[in-house]
C-alpha cells in the first residue's frame, strides 16, 4: 500500500509539472530581456547548439522552457517524458527535436546540474 501511495503522489507531482510546462509552452512572448548570468549561459548553449532557434522562438520563451524543464525533473520526470510532453503541448509549432533537445541539455546544464544525467 505505501509503494502504492509513493507511486500515486510521484504521479500527481509529475502532471502538476507537466501542466505548468504546458501554461509555459502555450503562453506568449513576454517583453523583456532575460538578464541573469544564469539565462544568458543558457541562452548561449541553447544559441550554439541550435542556431536558428531564434527565428521562432524568443529569448523570454526558451528561458521560460529551461525553466519548465527542471520543474518537470524535479517533479521526476524522465527525458523521454518530458520531450514527450513539449512537444504535445506546442501544438502545430513544436520544436525540432535537436532543438528541442538542445533547449533541455542546457537547462540542466545551466538550471538544474543536479539533472544532468537524465538529460544526457
Amino acid at each position: 500500500m505505501h509503494v502504492r501511495a509513493a507511486s500515486l503522489r510521484h504521479r500527481r507531482r509529475l502532471a502538476a509539472a507537466l501542466v505548468a510546462l504546458g501554461a509555459v509552452a502555450g503562453a506568449g512572448c513576454a517583453s523583456g530581456v532575460p538578464d541573469s548570468a544564469a539565462d544568458q549561459a543558457f541562452l548561449g548553449a541553447v544559441h550554439v547548439q541550435a542556431p536558428d532557434i531564434g527565428s521562432y522562438r524568443s529569448d523570454v520563451a526558451l528561458v521560460r522552457l529551461g525553466h519548465a524543464a527542471c520543474d518537470a525533473f524535479r517533479s521526476g520526470a524522465s527525458y523521454q517524458e518530458l520531450a514527450d510532453r513539449m512537444v504535445l503541448l506546442e501544438g502545430s509549432h513544436p520544436l525540432p527535436s535537436q532543438d528541442l533537445g538542445a533547449v533541455i541539455s542546457s537547462a540542466a546544464d545551466n538550471y538544474c546540474p543536479q539533472y544532468r544525467s537524465r538529460a544526457s
